[in-house]
């Protein structure tokens, strides 16, 4: 018996900075590749030593990416107050993005500020409208109501 469980159902929504405790759910989300973690190595190797040593830097996120069914006059989507208003703004706003588990998961509510980096619309000859959408991730963060970094 496996223990996997279902991702479908994970919820991304984002709250404006002008808002920054309104979140509301991004609408038509498809597939979502959350924020990686990742830390740089730098070799830490001595003289007097004869195997490599590493130490690791500083916790850092990879951008979020979500492929979406494009509505061009959805209120999350738009150049109104949805994520086009972000990307299209000067300077770009630092939102917040957060990011629910499937009903039943038990998975913990991750909570983090980004920035629209890149929104890829797609219009098909044959083919429903899409868009890639690209946040890049910045400052604290939270994971279950557990404040990460400072």
């Amino acid at each position: 018996m496996t223990l996997a469980i279902s991702a479908h159902g994970t919820l991304v929504a984002r709250a404006p900075n002008a808002t920054p405790t309104v979140f509301t759910d991004i609408a038509e989300l498809g597939d979502i590749s959350l924020p990686g973690l990742m830390r740089n190595d730098f070799e830490a190797l001595t003289q007097n030593r004869n195997i490599d040593a590493y130490i690791l830097g500083v916790l850092r996120r990879e951008p979020f990416t979500v492929s979406l069914n494009f509505l061009p006059a959805n209120a999350t989507h738009d150049h109104l107050t949805g994520l086009y208003k972000a990307m299209i703004t000067e300077p770009p706003p630092v939102d917040g993005y957060r990011f629910t588990f499937p009903p039943g998961s038990g998975g913990p509510v991750w909570v983090m500020s980004g920035q629209v980096k890149q929104i890829a619309p797609k219009a098909p000859v044959d083919g429903k409208l899409s868009a890639d959408v690209t946040v890049r991730m910045s400052d604290i963060m939270s994971i279950g109501g557990v404040t990460i970094g400072t």
